[in-house]
């Protein structure tokens, strides 16, 4: 069977369909990978919704990255909610460690079901699968890398108010 080359939108939107159907089953093997890590010491004390926190609107972010692939818009909203979960992670007392973490386990349930999709459609070419990888895998990197400088400036900002003795620690 002859492998044909697509747009590699056409293998985003699918990949994003993919991953769209699959959304609560992904969440939900990441939130049992987060709990079963003992490195992750602050999810000791945080319910289901608190651990969650923004990640259905990340995966969201994601998915709409998949499909509007360049769009400043999603690009954005993207920027927001990584900065969001950032801040919130270290509110709710997180190690940057421990965020790390946690997206090591999202990427890594992620890249298994781009494996899967890749292996469902044969029919996408070596490019578009190169090219749904190195969406995803950047998708990742500037989540995290956005979710950690806001971790930082959110742990700065309050170590500047204890000094300042405007809150407690």
């Amino acid at each position: 069977m002859p492998t044909s080359e697509t747009l590699p939108g056409s293998v985003n939107a699918l990949l994003a369909d993919y991953l769209s159907a699959r959304k609560e089953a992904i969440i939900n093997e990441w939130l049992e990978r987060v709990r079963g890590d003992a490195a992750i010491i602050a999810t000791e004390t945080l319910n289901t919704k608190a651990l969650k926190n923004h990640l259905p609107e990340i995966f969201d972010d994601l998915t709409d990255t998949l499909r509007r692939y360049g769009s400043e818009a999603v690009a954005e909203q993207t920027i927001k909610d990584a900065e969001e979960h950032g801040a919130a992670r270290q509110q709710q007392g997180y190690e940057l460690p421990e965020v790390l973490r946690e997206l090591k386990h999202l990427r890594a349930i992620l890249i298994y079901h781009m494996r899967v999709f890749e292996d469902i459609h044969a029919e996408f070419g070596m490019a578009s699968r190169l090219f749904v990888a190195t969406t995803l895998h950047r998708f990742l990197d500037e989540m995290a890398i956005d979710a950690c400088e806001e971790y930082l400036w959110s742990q700065l900002s309050l170590q500047d108010q204890i000094h300042r003795g405007r809150a407690k620690y």
